[in-house]
């Protein structure tokens, strides 16, 4: 096929071109430094250069053959149009996952001995109202233009290996990215996998993290703006983490066949959505969590097909931790989820709750598998809901001032079952309690039956006879 004179072609260099810069090589303090940011500052000028009214968009590539790559410093990326690609898929074959030993097969790695930052670097995000900071422990930083966000970065088949005195911070720093590619890498021994407060249109496949505080994170740089739309995560793994997937203000994103294993330090959730909205899952999983499975807050969520095994709850001096915990206004829908039995000896029936759902929150399970051992709070506090449709049909629950009821709801009024006329609680003209303890009462000739209580005023009064009348059935007797 031909290929016209107007189409962009990128600038492809291989690492080994630049050998000449890198520092004692073979020794113990090879330092590969400043020659991956020698070929990265090449090709980048030589695409800005040849950039026109047809190239607006012309990629520098850095290529990286099968080695071994050591580094003392951080590599700053260009804010627009890099390629780094290292060579093969599998990087890292971990032999024992107890012991931590590690077999490395061909492939690309990157290095990093030390905690060393770049130094003092600032850039202003778009409006200027927000400082973004460079000056931390990474491997790679991605620039952004002041008053914008980096464009079309990608990373790929690529291991970032840690032996430096403590963990390196990130694996991947971008504070503000736009169309964003990482596949086909691996992080071990770094705080966070991929950072950023502002990343959008952002594609991550098979990104496998070990040994971190979070495999993803999209923080609040607190503005309390939005951090993001459009991410597609696919075959993300964080293991051995203290909470696997911290996201807040991110929207409509997809999750796709993600896992997060051996959650037990730390905050202890494998999921953590803070103030998103559009959030989707599809076919993810968790195992060995000692804390939170999910963790909603502000939240509207779908999660479809989701798995767990090992799960453990928090230690017992947490006091609020579930497998799925829904708070402040979320609104989730679990569908055919099957989530596990707590996994120990030593349950705690006042600290790990099966779920949790709270402040005006709302949360439909779906055919889904739910615990039956431990505390099985369905509501925690008032204005919140719990809806259950399986085999036995639709139920919805609800906790008024302590106590939990099960029925149904039908244009906001509801069809509750209990065993007294409730005392406390806010109400709604034409709620019906359904006693499931009826005793004939009467004398003979007069004998009735309280059938159950209905809700005559809207409000937190709770008076029999003003509030609340009983429902009665005559037996005839």
């Amino acid at each position: 096929m031909r290929m016209s004179i107007l189409t962009p072609q990128p600038y492809v260099v291989s690492i080994t071109d630049y050998k000449q810069y890198a520092l004692n090589v073979g020794t113990a303090t090879e330092d590969w430094s400043d020659a991956i940011q020698r070929a990265v500052n090449d090709v980048s000028q030589k695409a800005k250069n040849s950039a026109n009214n047809f190239e607006s968009n012309i990629q520098g590539v850095v290529t990286f053959p099968i080695q071994r790559f050591k580094i003392r410093k951080p590599i700053l990326l260009p804010p627009q149009g890099i390629v780094l690609e290292g060579t093969s898929i599998s990087s890292v074959v971990l032999d024992d996952i107890y012991t931590g030993k590690f077999t490395f097969v061909p492939c690309t790695i990157i290095e990093k001995t030390t905690n060393t930052t770049i130094g003092a670097r600032t850039r202003k995000a778009r409006g200027g109202a927000v400082t973004d900071d460079y000056n931390v422990d990474a491997f790679f930083l991605i620039d952004h233009s002041d008053n914008s966000t980096n464009y079309n970065t990608s990373i790929q088949f690529l291991t970032l290996y840690s032996t430096a005195p403590k963990q390196v911070r990130y694996g991947i720093y971008g504070p503000r990215t736009t169309h964003a590619t990482f596949s086909n890498i691996q992080t071990y021994y770094c705080d966070y996998g991929f950072f950023t407060f502002d990343s959008w249109m952002t594609s991550i496949n098979k990104f496998f993290v070990r040994d971190c505080v979070s495999a993803l994170c999209w923080q609040d740089d607190g503005t309390n703006n939005g951090t993001g739309t459009s991410l597609n995560a696919t075959n993300v793994w964080a293991n051995t983490a203290q909470v696997g997937f911290d996201i807040t203000l991110l929207n409509y994103s997809t999750f796709t066949s993600c896992g997060v294993d051996h959650v037990k330090t730390g905050t202890a959730r494998a999921y953590s959505f803070k103030k998103c909205n559009g959030i989707t899952m599809n076919g993810c999983g968790a195992e060995d969590i000692k804390g939170d499975v999910f963790y909603f807050e502000n939240t509207s969520a779908v999660v479809n097909g989701f798995y767990g095994y090992l799960i453990y709850g928090a230690a017992t001096t947490r006091g609020t931790s579930s497998m799925i915990y829904v708070n402040n206004n979320s609104n989730v829908v679990m569908n055919s989820c099957r989530f596990p039995n707590y996994q120990t000896t030593d349950l705690s029936t006042t600290n790990n709750f099966n779920h949790i759902v709270q402040n005006g929150s709302e949360a439909m399970f779906n055919l889904c598998q739910l615990p039956t051992n431990g505390n099985s709070y369905v509501s925690y506090s008032n204005n919140s809901t719990g809806i259950y449709v399986n085999e036995a049909g639709t139920t919805t629950c609800i906790n008024v001032n302590g106590v939990i009821y099960k029925g149904t709801m039908s244009n906001g009024l509801r069809r509750m079952q209990g065993t007294a006329m409730p005392t406390t609680g806010k109400w709604t003209a034409g709620d019906i309690i359904e006693n499931t303890a009826p005793v004939v009462r009467g004398n003979a000739g007069s004998r009735y039956i309280v059938t159950g209580w209905c809700r005559l005023t809207t409000g937190a009064s709770n008076v029999l006879n003003t509030d609340w009348v009983q429902m009665i059935s005559y037996t005839g007797s």
